[in-house]
């Protein structure tokens, strides 16, 4: 968990339209923004000859209104074929230079990476395939149907799984009718619904400078990063921002839900609406969730259930900061003539927790691991990529990885108390249960 515990990066001083990093920052980090607005955060890393590259827009799933799944069929469309290129042209061409992409949608944004080697020979020519992909989507009509078959296929996947399916149920239960209910994937009559003119018109509101933010790290000086930025996005219209997402309603009461499912292992997601990404109470739930149920073999919810009782192979909690609040969860299978055990001994576990928070020394021991283990989050290109893109895109503090460790340190026993009873205690929880039809979820 603490390795996800988000990141970033370094001081800055603005001079001639760009940000010079602090050269004692963990990760030296420039800022600079393109003539139509979009913000460019790049990393100079000479080691090795590779440059990562990731073009995010705010066009993820909670912009699907009631097209679930148009944000994740869209982000994989762009390669389908451009007004230049066919989709094996595209393909060759990156396979010829051993070039990487990828596409993919999340509840709040569409990413597509690009790793190369930074070479001219080699990165211009995956550049030049990447801008036709941003800028030049064609859309082709057997793509479309194709992939739509494809994700129709992944959903019945998906529900074919008691992981799956809980996820699927825990979240329409916790968010209702907010943009975070569906999945990513959507639901098979919505995907099947889904037109190419309805795949065109998203591209055309959030593939745009002001939904858009660039992250460039690697083998790249000034002038390579202002060549690769406008080749990419330099001429992506300004379009309009997406809109901020709703605060999701609160629970006004317990929801436990029973889905029926032929299988050995009971499946269980319960949790409740957490926080979004910045908030203040950030670092004292992530070392207090490190305890609870993030530190793996250390934590309280492994300790009781599984070491003591032998109920689960594994069990983790987690906050999931997102744009508007994320949820905090707790997940675990468990045998299904164990489930109602399972359930009482983790319910008791979250609430001695949630009334009495951790000790001193589980504190001390918790913010040791988290700082000590720190700087493996920043070893290699693709790890700082991950950590920049999370800075640009949900606009977290420059100085945010310079400052982590200093965060975490300052975290109290009274800090962890205080934060759980802002956002735990008290609260209704979602409680979903996948079993067999025979077994009850509570006895």
């Amino acid at each position: 968990m603490c390795a996800k515990l988000i990141s970033l990066i370094c001081l800055v001083v603005f001079s001639s339209g760009l940000y010079a990093a602090n050269p004692k920052a963990l990760v030296p980090i420039h800022e600079w923004q393109t003539s139509n607005g979009v913000r460019v955060l790049w990393v100079s890393l000479s080691e090795q000859p590779i440059a990562d590259i990731q073009v995010m827009f705010h066009a993820g799933s909670a912009e699907d209104a009631a097209r679930f799944g148009l944000a994740n069929l869209t982000a994989n469309l762009l390669a389908e074929g451009t007004t230049t290129l066919s989709a094996d042209t595209i393909a060759a061409r990156f396979d010829t230079v051993s070039a990487l992409y990828g596409a993919a949608a999340s509840r709040d944004a569409a990413i597509l990476s690009l790793r190369s080697l930074s070479q001219d020979n080699d990165l211009t020519p995956a550049l030049n395939t990447l801008a036709s992909i941003i800028n030049e989507p064609s859309f082709p009509p057997k793509a479309v149907a194709r992939l739509k078959n494809e994700s129709v296929q992944a959903i019945a996947s998906d529900e074919q799984s008691p992981d799956g399916m809980a996820s699927r149920v825990f979240y329409k239960n916790l968010y209702g009718d907010h943009p975070y209910a569906h999945s990513t994937l959507g639901d098979k009559n919505t995907v099947q619904a889904i037109q190419r003119k309805d795949v065109e018109n998203f591209y055309k509101r959030y593939y745009t400078a002001s939904n858009a933010v660039l992250v460039i790290v690697g083998d790249v000086d000034e002038a390579k990063v202002h060549s690769i930025a406008e080749r990419l996005v330099g001429s992506l219209p300004k379009g309009q921002k997406a809109a901020t997402i709703p605060t999701p309603t609160p629970l006004t009461a317990p929801k436990d839900i029973t889905v029926a499912f032929p299988t050995t292992q009971t499946s269980v997601r319960m949790g409740t609406i957490g926080i979004a990404r910045g908030d203040p109470d950030f670092y004292a739930l992530s070392v207090g969730n490190y305890i609870l149920g993030g530190g793996s073999f250390v934590s309280h919810l492994y300790q009781n259930v599984r070491e003591k009782q032998g109920l689960t192979y594994s069990i983790n909690s987690a906050f999931i900061p997102m744009q508007g609040p994320g949820p905090f969860a707790i997940g675990f299978q468990t045998q299904n003539s164990t489930n109602t055990l399972a359930l009482q001994t983790v319910n008791a576990t979250l609430s001695d927790f949630i009334a009495n928070g951790p000790s001193e020394n589980e504190l001390i021991a918790a913010k040791k691991n988290i700082i000590g283990s720190f700087p493996l989050a920043l070893s290699g290109n693709a790890n700082i990529s991950s950590l920049v893109g999370l800075i640009a895109f949900y606009n977290l503090p420059l100085d945010y990885l310079d400052q982590y460790r200093s965060h975490i340190d300052a975290v109290t026993v009274a800090s962890i108390n205080t934060a759980l009873a802002t956002h735990l205690k008290g609260k209704p929880l979602v409680t979903v249960v996948v079993t067999q039809k025979d077994k009850a979820a509570h006895g």
